[in-house]
């Protein structure tokens, strides 16, 4: 597989770089990076899994996580948010990537058989197929390869691409736009091989230092561009057009990337706001427990008082500090049975508003 890397794309690739490396910086300026880490990577799996049509609300997840109690869809969200930090924490421990920690973040995605496919080439009808439905039709576009003992050494030659810098000097944006391509036409699993794929990308930025913090997701601008991005995928495998689906995958981590970095800004604002010392002033309360507490609202976006009342704040304390906030607009208050829950509405219109 030959790429030209021409002026125009190592211009892309250096201007992508350093739209990411801005966002890197800003978000390791924050007091507590790990605020952003839940709710990017939330908003992530919403996005990821709409591109395979599951479709859920922000209600219906946060609400699932806080009662653990999910609809089938949001269950799926959820699961797709603990396969990244599956991947991230592995990194973490290792600084790389294996093929068993790649199993492992397919593993809560995947709703079929585990492990590495094992289609044998004897039995074609068992063949695993990427089709196109629609009007009733189903056009098979492309049939991975098969066999267990292929996928694991396609797998592992992906990784190598990767990793040697030596062997292959390419550069390393655009390495990880080429192993996407190459892990989803290995279509190493027997389900959940897109969403594992979005993660890797994420994963792999980190591995090359780009980001400290898995905060950078491309799944929304693929889903704009959904259409276009099959395409590509396809030309690289019909006509070896990789050129084309570098591009779209440069741009697709620079501007996801500017509009991240936007998402990132606007959340330290709100949170700024609230935890400033003129408005923590307008609260009855302790200004140190105050700020936890806002913190905790901006992490958790939904939350109970039953959350203050395991950080150590009295109940009734605990009551008073999330009414206020419901005054001062911050929170929307609503009971389910006997239970009440407090919505970060001001994250939330956000979120909407992307």
């Amino acid at each position: 597989m030959e790429v030209e890397e021409n002026k125009a794309l190592l211009k892309l690739a250096e201007d992508t770089r350093v739209a990411i490396e801005i966002l890197n910086y800003e978000v390791n300026s924050l007091p507590n990076p790990s605020i952003m880490l839940d709710t990017l990577a939330l908003q992530e799996a919403r996005a990821s899994s709409s591109i395979e049509n599951i479709l859920t609300t922000n209600d219906d997840l946060y609400r699932g996580i806080i009662f653990d109690s999910f609809t089938a869809e949001a269950k799926e969200v959820a699961q797709y948010k603990d396969a990244l930090f599956i991947g991230f924490n592995r990194l973490k421990e290792k600084g790389i990537l294996s093929i068993s920690d790649i199993e492992a973040v397919n593993e809560p995605v995947n709703k079929r058989q585990r492990g590495i496919r094992a289609n044998l080439p004897e039995f074609e009808n068992s063949y695993t197929r990427i089709a196109n439905v629609s009007n009733g039709q189903n056009e098979i576009l492309y049939t991975p390869p098969h066999g267990k003992e292929l996928l694991h050494k396609l797998l592992v030659d992906m990784l190598e691409y990767v990793y040697n810098d030596e062997m292959f000097p390419t550069h390393p944006l655009v390495k990880i736009s080429l192993a996407h391509y190459q892990f989803e036409s290995i279509h190493p699993f027997y389900d959940g091989n897109g969403r594992t794929g979005r993660i890797l990308n994420i994963l792999f930025l980190c591995q090359k230092k780009y980001l400290h913090y898995p905060v950078l997701y491309v799944s929304s601008y693929i889903i704009k561009n959904k259409n276009q991005y099959y395409d590509l995928l396809q030309g690289c495998r019909q006509e070896e057009n990789y050129t084309s689906f570098i591009k779209f995958m440069l741009t697709s981590l620079r501007i996801t990337a500017e509009k991240t970095l936007e998402m990132v800004n606007n959340i330290k604002r709100l949170i700024g706001r609230y935890s400033d010392e003129e408005f923590l002033e307008t609260i009855k309360g302790q200004k140190k427990v105050l700020r936890q507490v806002i913190e905790l609202i901006f992490n958790k976006v939904y939350v109970r008082i039953e959350d203050l009342v395991e950080m150590g704040v009295h109940r009734q304390t605990a009551s008073s500090y999330l009414q206020q906030l419901v005054e001062k607009g911050l929170l929307q208050e609503e009971k389910l049975g006997r239970e009440k829950i407090f919505k970060n509405m001001e994250l939330l219109n956000l979120f909407e508003g992307e």
